[in-house]
């Protein structure tokens, strides 16, 4: 976020060093933080098939990004692109929202799951229900 804001913000030939800085940080940040949202999501999926469907899911919608910056990145708004910056921090944003949401969403789930009556399940029936069986408990 930081990156982004220095983008939007700082312009000109005199402070290209400050933008490069700025890409360093931007590409810093968001590729570190895309492999560790995918796992931490297919770790809470039960079952080979949930998390493989899951894991599909989040990618594919995940690189829809690919699409919207073809359109949000414009040639006539060179050379400060500031659509497109700020259409990029605006995901980031939405994106670090949603995991805030989905952490209180796995706490809460958790909380829910150890108040409710479990019912005695064997190894095999709890392996087959995955995240849906009432003893498992999301990381978060």
């Amino acid at each position: 976020m930081a990156g982004l804001g220095i983008l939007l913000n700082v312009h000109g030939k005199e402070n290209r060093n400050t933008q490069y800085g700025a890409l360093f940080m931007l590409t810093c940040g968001c590729y570190s933080a895309m492999p560790v949202i995918v796992c931490w999501f297919a770790m809470n999926l039960g079952g080979h098939r949930r998390r493989s469907v899951g894991t599909a899911w989040q990618v594919g919608f995940g690189n829809i990004g690919g699409i919207i910056s073809t359109f949000a990145f414009m040639e006539k708004d060179a050379p400060n692109y500031r659509p497109g910056y700020i259409i990029s921090l605006s995901f980031l944003c939405f994106s670090a929202a949603m995991c805030i949401l989905y952490v209180g969403a796995c706490w809460w789930d958790n909380r829910k799951r150890d108040k409710a009556v479990t019912p005695e399940l064997s190894e095999e029936e709890e392996e087959l229900m995955g995240d849906m069986a009432p003893t498992y408990r999301y990381d978060y």
